[in-house]
């Protein structure tokens, strides 16, 4: 008895190894690629620049892929995560984008901006940016563009897309088209 007494921490101890030994890994990952440039070129550019930015997302969000369940159940993917903070990630992607897409060849995200006086500012509030179940993923976001410390544009963008398959990298795809669209909406309001 004394023996199994002495042995049982060890043998305690080696139970949680094996169950720490058995974790998923953690997988990382992007909106994915940009899409492919638009049929018709951009405007000729005109010297003149543009800082998308700052970007708010829910704090449930900034990191996790959260996938909505039946009714107002929701999954957080503990294993599965953003690369980045997404505010980050949304900045940048619709920086290029708009860099593709419009005569604002220097179009940079915020904070990392290296442009001390933009022509133009385009924050952005992301309210929704989730998945129902592995079927669809939604982004709803207000967007305004600034000049010269005042608003000229502000708008509402809320759509849809399709997830291809039932996988997180499916679903993490499935977002970055989300943020194609909200650019394009943006380079279509661009003065």
């Amino acid at each position: 008895m004394k023996h199994l007494l002495k042995a049982l921490p060890a043998l305690a101890l080696a139970g949680l190894l094996g169950a720490c030994s058995s974790t998923p890994p953690l997988q990382f990952y992007t909106l994915g690629p940009l899409a492919p440039p638009p049929a018709a070129s951009a405007p000729a550019s005109t010297g003149a620049s543009l800082v998308v930015g700052p970007v708010s997302v829910p704090a449930t969000i900034d990191r996790l892929l959260i996938v909505r369940l039946a009714g107002s159940r929701a999954e957080v993917a503990e294993h599965h995560r953003w690369a980045a903070p997404l505010k980050t990630e949304i900045a940048r992607r619709v920086a290029a984008d708009l860099a593709r897409r419009s005569p604002y060849a220097r179009s940079v995200a915020w904070p990392q901006a290296s442009i001390a006086e933009p022509t133009l500012s385009v924050p952005i509030d992301v309210q929704r940016f989730e998945a129902d179940g592995f079927e669809r993923v939604t982004l709803e976001a207000v967007w305004t563009i600034r000049q010269a410390g005042r608003d000229i544009t502000s708008r509402r963008f809320s759509a849809t897309e399709a997830i291809a398959a039932p996988t997180f990298e499916a679903l993490a795809s499935a977002h970055g088209r989300l943020v194609d669209a909200l650019a394009a909406e943006i380079a279509a309001a661009l003065p």
